[in-house]
């Protein structure tokens, strides 16, 4: 065979190859989930929608400092030409970002009939699946359940100078938790609190999971972290690994600990409509939300708890947070945070 021929043979071939490889799985056998919510917890749901329903799930991951933040600025970056069909968020406020940009397509899953409209959009553009709290962690060798804060107030004291840590509030929950703050509080309150955790000297962290395990590794002669602001998946994730660690619902007698829900949504002009549907049917169905949401992982399952605010075995006071005010909030307190905390 000449040179040429050769050539001309090894281009075929190639090409044929890729026309096999890409045209073997019909578009509707698979679906781009872009996914906030933590992989350990996220992945054996959506292999489980696999091995039902034979489509394939890409999940596209976030890094735990930028989560949801990094996948949400994907997202809009991608809007001219959508990649993404679902998006599974660990919140709920840049769930509220992406409809408010007209990004999401409205969509009611019969899945959805029997959960709360409290969780829901009344436009169809998001659901609720699940719920987690806002917590203070504290370190039980070192600090004792009397002597724990409270309230969120109290991480400003001047007790826990230099040994208290949030996570960067640009990012996740905390930056969630911040807009919830100048939303219910006003803000010059919330203002006033953040300025106070800087006095204290607050610890900036890369994100809520290491701001756990600061505090679970605490020790008096090495700058110890005592006490933080994180979320219930984390905390329980570490008494499972056997971590010194307990959490307190803060301020159940006064404002109320933030609740947030975990959202699901579909893309407008998502490449794989139909499949897309199907996975958001599969998230929301109420066995899905149970198997995903376990004891042990910090979630509570909508369908089964409904519009009571609960943890675990005990109902929990809810911070009232509209969540239109909440939005109204959320690009002023970033603000305000990018200016003035520094990791």
């Amino acid at each position: 065979m000449t040179h040429q021929g050769l050539s001309c043979f090894c281009f075929l071939a190639a090409a044929w190859s890729v026309c096999v490889v890409g045209c073997s799985r019909h578009p509707g056998d698979e679906v781009v989930a872009y996914v906030a919510v933590d992989r350990k917890d996220a992945e054996p749901v959506l292999r489980a929608f696999e091995t039902e329903t034979g489509i394939r799930v890409l999940a596209v991951y976030d890094a735990e400092a930028a989560k949801t933040t990094g996948l949400v600025a994907r997202l809009i970056a991608e809007s001219p030409r959508p990649r993404c069909d679902v998006f599974w968020n660990n919140e709920i406020v840049q769930t509220l970002l992406l409809a408010q940009r007209g990004l999401l397509d409205e969509y009611r899953s019969p899945a959805a009939e029997t959960i709360p409209e409290e969780w829901k959009d009344p436009d169809g553009r998001w659901t609720g699946m699940a719920t987690r709290a806002r917590v203070i962690v504290y370190n039980t060798q070192h600090v004792t359940g009397d002597e724990a804060p409270r309230r969120l107030t109290d991480l400003a004291d001047p007790r826990w100078r230099g040994q208290a840590a949030i996570a960067n509030p640009q990012f996740g929950t905390t930056r969630t938790h911040v807009a919830a703050l100048f939303a219910t509080w006003g803000p010059d309150k919330a203002q006033a609190f953040l300025e106070q955790l800087l006095q204290n000297e607050v610890r900036i962290l890369d994100g809520n999971a290491m701001v756990k395990n600061q505090v679970a590794r605490a020790q008096p002669d090495a700058s110890p972290v005592y006490v933080g602001l994180t979320d219930t998946d984390d905390v329980l994730s570490g008494q499972a690994e056997g971590q010194p660690i307990e959490m307190v619902y803060p301020d159940q007698d006064a404002d109320g600990t933030l609740i947030i829900p975990s959202t699901v949504c579909l893309l407008r002009g998502s490449p794989h409509p139909q499949a897309a549907r199907r996975l958001v049917d599969y998230l929301l169905r109420a066995d899905t939300g149970s198997r995903f949401a376990t004891p042990g992982s910090g979630y509570e399952p909508i369908q089964t708890t409904g519009s009571q605010a609960a943890h675990g075995d005990r109902p929990v006071r809810a911070m009232p947070v509209p969540y239109p005010k909440l939005l109204e909030h959320l690009e002023p307190s970033s603000t305000w945070t990018a200016a003035n905390f520094r990791p």
